[in-house]
């Protein structure tokens, strides 16, 4: 029998692992933290082309050269070559995020230890990735990894921000990790003793949240009796209350949808509409800034205010008790659903913007520096009932008599007048297109044009602090009757809506489709986004308008 020349695989394998022991090594290494992140605050990704050995070892080099103590930035030779390594994969589209949090932790030694190091473009990165903490880019990744991305970006707002708005975008996703509490945030080698008790005394203190976005403030809370102290501006600008100091009495005169709060530095008495309220703690001066105890100034206008203690954070929202069984919003979002989406605003939201500095201003400028020229609470009420009743339906009611009634000769006399006339406008072709929307709609004429803008000033005036959100639901409630009584869906409304905003603009669409014209694409759209679609429920035709309890 002939002798087999050949030796066994698993034989071979062995030999030659045990002669070139290198051939063992993997292609990637057992990735560690450096020394100054603990095991259970750092995370590995698997994949991550940081794990290469040629990466890794540059790695290590640039953490070597970042020392704690005086660091000359210029010599950071390793460190530069870390810089260049790719921290965008082409095949995946997406961020390496191993690679990105080794890059950032590097900069952490930096940015904790040298005065003139500023933030690189890697927390930049890192923080745009996490904007979001829910977003689908972090799909697929372990809490450990989560937890340890969301924590040194934190840490590094922290360090560079101080305690702020920007600092507690991040608290509520790391608040859903049991290991989590605002001290381990301070509790690092990165911080002196002095920061760690600098910026627990702010935590301590809390933040202010307006409908579950923290406010934005010039001067950290601070705590009085158990209460959380903040600059007057940032919760009642944030309520569209106008504010106002008057030196002679040193008082503080907050006025909002029709309310007066007035409060005096170093005094425990208020005022709200002439009523006295014992607080119990005064508003006082720091900083040449006046500070008010968060708690009274929300509630004294209407708001539901509750202390987060998990979270260290005051919550501030709308009272909606007094709409309870009402389905008015319900009718406001779909019928200001347009203006909203034009104008970069929310139309799941009631009232369009969120509360804030930002968006009160924003609505003013749709109140009172547009065209609407609506400065004040009673201007609103009677631009909305006005124009819910009569509006721009009135005018279409009348070209609609004049088409029907006069002659060509007399259409050509009225343009050629008209022509004459700079201060007025009317192309020819609305004669036929006033025929055509007479004849189609009939007696609704172009109603929902008229009703749809009501929803957006109500909404406004809302956040814009004219109105309570009962107020702005009761203004609504006639626009939305009349909305319920003479459609049956929201494209037939949309429908309505369209034909009355090109009639009003005078766009020449007599021989187009009303679904292909910009704003018909854009309700198309919206009906096409699982976020807003839920809005136009066609069941609320069926129900009619629920309104407000009695």
């Amino acid at each position: 029998m002939k002798r087999n020349s050949f030796l066994p695989l698993s034989l071979v394998l062995a030999l030659l692992l045990a002669l070139f022991p290198a051939a063992r090594a993997a292609d990637s290494v057992t990735p560690t933290p450096p020394d100054w992140v603990p095991a259970e605050e750092y995370a590995v990704f698997e994949g991550s082309a940081a794990y290469t050995p040629e990466n890794w070892e540059t790695i290590l080099q640039a953490r070597s050269e970042v020392a704690w103590g005086a660091i000359n930035l210029g010599a950071l030779t390793q460190r530069r070559a870390f810089d260049a390594l790719p921290t965008y994969n082409k095949e995946t589209k997406g961020y390496d995020l191993g690679m990105l949090l080794e890059m950032a932790l590097i900069e952490t030694r930096l940015l904790y230890t040298h005065d003139s190091y500023v933030n690189g473009p890697y927390w930049t990165t890192l923080s745009v990735y996490l904007k979001s903490p829910d977003s689908e880019l972090l799909d697929g990744l372990t809490d450990q990894q989560r937890y340890a991305l969301l924590l040194w970006v934190a840490r590094d707002t922290l360090r560079s921000q101080g305690v702020g708005a920007a600092l507690y975008e991040w608290l509520p996703a790391l608040s859903q990790y049991p290991q989590f509490s605002p001290e381990v945030l301070i509790r690092s080698a990165i911080f002196s003793e002095e920061e760690q008790a600098e910026y627990g005394a702010d935590l301590a203190a809390g933040w202010v949240y307006l409908d579950g976005a923290p406010l934005d403030m010039d001067l950290p809370p601070e705590v009085r009796n158990e209460r959380t102290m903040v600059p007057i501006r940032a919760v009642a600008e944030a309520l569209g209350a106008d504010v106002e100091w008057v030196a002679d009495t040193q008082q503080i005169v907050m006025t909002r949808a029709g309310s007066t709060v007035i409060m005096t530095l170093d005094q425990t008495a208020a005022t709200v509409d002439g009523q006295t309220i014992q607080m119990d703690v005064a508003p006082y001066a720091t900083e040449g800034r006046t500070l008010i105890p968060a708690r009274y100034v929300a509630e004294f206008f209407g708001q539901t205010v509750n202390w987060n203690g998990e979270a260290r954070r005051v919550d501030i929202t709308e009272d909606r008790t007094a709409a309870e069984g009402s389905n008015l919003e319900a009718w406001a979002l779909p019928m200001g659903a347009m203006l909203a989406q034009i104008n970069g605003g929310d139309p799941t939201l009631f009232g369009t913007y969120p509360r804030s500095a930002k968006g009160v201003k924003r609505c003013h400028g749709f109140l009172d520096g547009g065209s609407w020229s609506i400065p004040d609470r009673d201007d609103l009420a009677q631009t909305v009932l006005s124009m819910t009743f009569y509006g721009h339906n009135a005018s279409f009611y009348a070209a609609a008599a004049d088409a029907r009634t006069l002659t060509d000769a007399e259409k050509a006399a009225m343009n050629a007048q008209i022509a004459n006339n700079p201060g007025y406008d009317w192309p020819e072709y609305m004669w036929d297109y006033t025929q055509k929307l007479d004849q189609k709609w009939g007696d609704r004429g172009i109603l929902c044009w008229d009703l749809f803008r009501m929803s957006n000033l109500v909404q406004w005036g809302y956040t814009a602090g004219y109105v309570t959100y009962e107020e702005a639901l009761a203004l609504l409630e006639p626009a939305a009757t009349l909305l319920a009584d003479n459609f049956s869906s929201w494209d037939e409304a949309y429908e309505n809506y369209l034909d009355g905003y090109n009639w009003w603009a005078k766009n020449n669409v007599l021989d187009k489709d009303i679904w292909e014209t910009p704003r018909g694409k854009t309700y198309q759209q919206m009906k096409a986004d699982p976020a807003i679609a839920p809005i136009f429920d066609d069941t609320l035709f069926q129900t009619g308008v629920i309104g407000l309890p009695e």
